[in-house]
């Protein structure tokens, strides 16, 4: 017999905040300034983590070891796993030339475990932004088949100046503020996350309903803009929890400001629910893209919120696109929420969908 997969635990420093209850009043507040990251001439909006350390190495071990302490009590073998997009790529930039670069960046899981005083098994995942939800179907499979007990799932994403070029050199930033569902949307502000969630056979607050992760084959840039790929993976996790897609009380978007993305999800939204669309709400205008860490710091975010009884509003959005048809929530409310749904949109076509339910 399979066994259900729960979400024991959380950690969060972000942006917004030093913990998942931090961030939560964060939200409520309405909170969505952003600093700024300075390359070469040009400078875009950024999310920082609230730490002054200069020294890369320094913060990267201040933030793991904030955020695997509000995780509570684990067992020194409990397996590891690391979700990145950029690993301690932000070091090897600080230390400049000559570095020893190690035989994969993915070594920095290492480090992260020690500082987690963790000594089982460490798993890495950088599949851009999906990577979270891959960490946690891999952990989540092996808790289910009785192969493990527990879990650690970490996801960081921290400064570094090779991300920011990438995006900025693609016009895929926006310089202004990130703008969901928005018919003025114009690009993505990246920002910095440390999260943590503590998966378990044992019951806690949430459990994992559903899980379900696909390829959108349409560009290496962008979705499909009908948005079939995306409603085929939400389809294939409402399956896999064996729900209605009328059962689902909200959707935590990927919607980032992209003028592709944002349309290609809410398109594919229109073909899973039809008419009768749940609440939505995007946490990036409050805590900026993490990329890969987005999936676990998003999801320990939205927990946050949802023990307290809250929906945030969604921020930075005033003008409808007509092509999008959909708008998310933009004033704050209080609801008891038992399923709720995240999706991830990953660059180069990785797709993935997280359904959680309240115990």
């Amino acid at each position: 017999m399979l066994r259900p997969v729960h979400i024991v635990s959380s950690g969060l420093l972000c942006a917004r905040g030093d913990s998942p209850a931090a961030v939560r009043d964060g939200l409520w507040a309405g909170e969505y300034s952003a600093g700024r990251h300075a390359l070469g001439e040009r400078c875009f909006p950024y999310y920082p983590l609230p730490l002054d350390e200069p020294d890369w190495y320094r913060r990267a071990e201040h933030a793991v070891r904030h955020v695997s302490a509000q995780l509570g009590s684990y067992a020194p073998a409990t397996p590891l796993f690391v979700a990145s997009s950029s690993f301690q790529i932000g070091l090897f930039e600080q230390r400049g030339v000559p570095f020893c670069m190690p035989i994969g960046s993915a070594s920095f899981s290492q480090q992260i475990a020690d500082w987690m005083t963790l000594t089982g098994s460490r798993t890495s995942f950088s599949n851009a932004c999906i990577s979270g939800f891959s960490a946690i179907d891999a952990a989540s499979t092996l808790i289910t088949a009785g192969l493990i007990d527990d879990a650690i799932i970490v996801g960081i994403e921290l400064v570094n100046n090779s991300t920011l070029a990438g995006f900025g050199t693609m016009e895929l930033l926006s310089p202004t503020v990130c703008r969901p569902l928005d018919t003025r949307r114009d690009g993505l502000v990246l920002g910095e996350a440390v999260a943590a969630i503590k998966l378990s056979a044992t019951p806690g607050p949430w459990k994992i309903a559903g899980l379900a992760t696909g390829l959108d084959a349409y560009s290496t840039t962008g979705p499909d803009p009908q948005g079939g790929p995306i409603a085929e993976v939400i389809h294939d996790c409402l399956r896999a929890a064996g729900i209605a897609p009328s059962a689902i009380d909200l959707i935590k978007l990927q919607a980032a400001g992209s003028p592709g993305s944002d349309l290609a999800e809410a398109n594919a939204l229109r073909q899973v629910f039809g008419e009768i669309m749940p609440p939505l709400i995007s946490l990036k205008p409050a805590l900026g893209h993490t990329l890969g860490a987005s999936g676990i710091t998003e999801l320990a975010a939205l927990l946050g919120s949802l023990d307290a009884g809250q929906i945030p509003a969604t921020g930075n959005y005033g003008e409808m696109d007509s092509e999008i048809g959909l708008a998310p929530v933009t004033v704050r409310r209080h609801a008891s929420v038992r399923f709720a749904l995240l999706n991830l949109i990953g660059f180069g076509g990785g797709l993935a969908s997280l359904l959680v339910e309240r115990n």
